[in-house]
């Protein structure tokens, strides 16, 4: 059986089969939901699969076609979204029955038909050497008797151990296919011929769908959907270096749709909301893309337009991005609408698009240069509507110019607004208005607010260096050096120097008077954190100190500074009283929202822990998928890590290796987009001692990082990694470029440090985004930082020119 005709419905599930299954000896059914299906067939000789876009129906279809097969029937099988059939009348029955008709001799059984029959059908099945009928549309006479051909050929075709003719994407047949569709849901034909067609109901034709009802409800045809994905099904799905939590995220994200899950997990990136889309590959881009093939000029500028402007769109803003006028901008809704690639809100005249697949697509096929337009209008208009910063930023952040204050101004203020939300956005946005303001407007706030996000990220030693050239009046202000000291200790002690980081924080503590008692239990809450890293002792006076400096805090860092205190009593022996001050910080942690708590994530990870071990495990149990979900959500690599490790050792010890497993390498892969050795050599230890995660799905390979001086134990699996494959069409000297482009670096900085012009920078970068098929420097960035070994291959350190770092 072969399989070929890849139906755009469900990318890249199945394909249906387009042999032809001659009946076996008797004709006889096996057993089985289609078996007695069959079976009732003068009673039902419709089947209905009916589902959203990517919901398994094609997938059904295949099924079903199995099942008949093993029983002896007769299959035919087409699409209405067959490319080489568009515009095709009867394109649908064309691609069905035309393989049945050249396997019998074009005749179907239809031997002793007259010469006027014969010609009757070549209306719809073309034959060589026949001359076509006269036009159908406008002689009714001549296309009933036509439709009553075909039914007559049909019950032909079944007449010798059955037929089971399959029409997928019905909701894209030519309306030739359709009114033939509906004669035969009207007048079936007799005998074993059963028609199972699927379609879109949004987009199905409303005649159609209205007599598809009715012969549901008389009991001429049946009804089915594709099964909901259960969560066993989807951890199948996918790759089992995601972590169970990410893993419900994505079911959940994704409404249970298996071609939707399986995008999520090819990206690893739960789409929607109002991030920049993340680029597709490029097989799930095609087929995303034929859901576009169809529209008109008008149709697609709009939706590429819509795509800029996230998943809620308002028209106003719309049109002027489009640059398109009332009657124009309706006209291409209503157009999207019906193509079901956008849809209205409930109670707001926002459009949003139906699946977040669509707007990725939609954006990724557009120009980049009309890409920079479209941003640099939308930055505009919104600018004038007194947005808000995180708005205008999605926008400035690619349409801004040099000595643009206003920009800067809300470029730096969305940076600090998201910063604990989408640490990896607040890079760049802190990025360019660091660029844009220049070095002598430099202030070092936005210096501060980068190394932050770096840090965040997980590039700490670009997040160093972005302190260390921080200018030194940053630092008169108590704030901002508590901020310092405590982002460069996090730095140092995750990239190993325990001892440089407990110097440099102890100097920050000596230099924090009393005045700044907040500041202060930062500094203490951070110097003990460090403590519990290190195995160093802690003083008891110390932790005093801290719990009473931490009264200044918020509720949630109160918590963090108990959560920290109880850790270290559980390794004094001290069990009562972490039991004591882990029931304060839990009490506290519960109560914080999330965004409250993801700034202390390493405080609920060390509740976790001390609940663990005075026995609270489903205690413990909760806060660690809490934090691990807040971590992956936030992408925030370092405390992913943690986590992932924390939470595969606790599955370790109640027996869930496979769980545990799966979680050890989601382990690794979150620390190979680190500059962590020491975090990644122990995700990779774990990795070894549990072995692969069994059936949850496959691993995908980590190469060891060069440069680093830690390997993999020897009885250790691949690790799972970042795919090496993404930056494998680059030369030499466009992966060179594209590093720096990932360190921040602009064009002329790139130019003086490889010593060639700012015009062969912009050639190199535009064949960059070319072989990427991506459309801004961030994404080159993205794509950089997934694939560490090349950026220690050309590393920024060993490169000449300015050492500014940057996201």
């Amino acid at each position: 059986m072969t399989f070929d005709n890849q139906s755009p419905d469900d990318p890249p599930l199945t394909r249906l089969p387009r042999a032809v299954v001659r009946p076996s000896a008797g004709g006889h059914h096996q057993d089985g939901p289609l078996g007695r299906l069959l079976d009732l067939s003068a009673a039902a000789p419709v089947i209905e699969v009916r589902g959203e876009r990517w919901s398994g129906k094609s997938t059904l279809l295949a099924g079903l076609c199995r099942q008949a097969a093993d029983g002896g029937w007769t299959l035919a099988s087409g699409s209405g979204a067959a490319p080489s059939l568009q515009g095709v009348p009867f394109g649908l029955f064309v691609d069905a029955l035309d393989d049945v008709l050249s396997a019998s001799g074009d005749s179907g059984g239809a031997d002793g038909w007259s010469e006027e029959r014969r010609t009757l059908l070549s209306g719809v099945f073309p034959t060589p050497g026949r001359p076509l009928p006269p036009g159908l549309s406008g002689d009714p006479v001549g296309r009933y008797r036509t439709f009553r051909a075909t039914r007559q050929l049909l019950e032909s075709l079944g007449a010798s151990g059955g037929l089971l003719l399959v029409l997928d994407d019905v909701h894209r047949a030519d309306e030739a296919s359709v009114q033939l569709l509906s004669y035969l849901l009207v007048n079936p034909p007799a005998g074993n011929v059963v028609i199972a067609l699927a379609h879109r109901p949004r987009q199905a034709d409303h005649t159609l769908q209205s007599l598809l009802n009715q012969a549901v409800a008389e009991g001429r045809a049946q009804r089915l959907s594709p099964p909901r994905l259960s969560e066993e099904a989807a951890l199948a799905l996918l790759p089992g270096d995601i972590s169970r939590v990410q893993c419900e995220q994505m079911l959940a994200a994704s409404g249970h749709n298996p071609g939707l899950l399986k995008a999520f997990a090819a990206t690893r990136t739960v789409h929607g909301g109002e991030r920049a889309p993340v680029p597709l590959p490029l097989d799930l881009l095609t087929d995303c893309l034929r859901d576009f093939r169809t529209l008109s000029p008008l149709g697609r500028l709009v939706v590429q337009a819509a795509s800029v402007l996230g998943d809620a769109v308002d028209p106003d803003v719309l049109k002027d991005v489009a640059e398109i006028d009332d009657e124009q901008l309706r006209g291409a809704i209503d157009e999207l609408i019906r193509e079901d690639l956008l849809h209205t809100g409930r109670f707001s005249r926002r459009l949003g698009f139906s699946s977040p697949l669509l707007r990725a697509a939609a954006y990724q096929s557009a120009g980049p240069g009309w890409r920079l337009g479209a941003h640099d209008r939308a930055g505009r208009r919104l600018a004038r509507r007194d947005s808000g910063p995180v708005e205008q930023a999605r926008h400035l952040g690619h349409s801004a110019v040099m000595g643009d204050a206003d920009g800067v101004d809300v470029l730096r203020a969305a940076a600090a607004e998201i910063l604990w939300a989408d640490p990896g956005q607040a890079a760049t946005w802190a990025r360019t208005a660091l660029d844009l303001c220049g070095r002598t407007h430099d202030t070092g706030r936005e210096r501060l607010l980068l190394a932050g996000a770096l840090i965040l990220c997980g590039r700490l030693r670009d997040g160093l260096a972005t302190l260390e050239s921080s200018p030194r009046t940053l630092f008169t202000a108590c704030a901002a050096r508590a901020e310092a000291a405590v982002l460069g200790h996090t730095a140092l002690r995750y990239l190993g120097g325990h001892e440089e980081a407990r110097v440099r924080l102890e100097a920050a503590l000596d230099t924090a008077g009393d005045g700044c008692p907040e500041h202060r239990a930062l500094l203490l809450g951070t110097a003990l954190a460090g403590s519990l890293a290190s195995g160093r002792t802690w003083p008891d006076g110390r932790t005093a100190e801290l719990l009473d400096a931490a009264r200044a805090l918020p509720d949630t860092g109160r918590g963090w500074a108990s959560a920290l205190a109880a850790s270290d009593a559980v390794r004094a022996g001290s069990v009562e009283r972490a039991g004591a001050l882990a029931a304060e910080a839990a009490a506290l942690f519960d109560e914080a929202t999330d965004d409250e708590a993801a700034r202390h994530l390493d405080g609920l990870l060390h509740l976790a822990r001390t609940e663990s071990r005075t026995g609270s495990a489903e205690a413990a149990r909760a806060h660690r998928e809490r934090g691990m979900r807040l971590a992956e959500g936030r992408r925030f690599a370092l405390s992913v890590t943690q986590f992932a490790m924390d939470i595969a050792a606790a599955q370790e010890g109640r027996g869930e290796r496979d769980d545990a497993a799966r979680h050890a390498a989601a382990a690794a892969w979150a620390a190979a987009t680190t500059d962590s050795a020491p975090l990644l050599a122990n995700a990779r230890a774990l990795c070894g001692r549990l072995g692969p995660a069994g059936d949850r799905g496959p691993l995908r390979a980590l190469p060891p990082r060069p440069g680093e001086g830690v390997a993999a134990p020897p009885a250790a699996p691949a690790a799972a990694g970042p795919p090496r494959s993404e930056l494998g069409s680059l030369s030499k000297r466009e992966l060179e470029i594209a590093v720096l482009v990932s360190s921040g670096r602009t064009n002329q900085q790139i130019a003086r440090t490889l010593a060639v012009s700012h015009k062969t920078v912009e050639t190199h970068l535009g064949r960059i985004f070319k072989k990427l098929i991506v459309s801004s420097r961030a994404e080159v960035a993205a794509m950089v930082g997934r694939s560490s070994g090349v950026r220690h291959r050309f590393s920024v350190d060993r490169m000449p020119g300015p050492a500014l770092q940057a996201g």
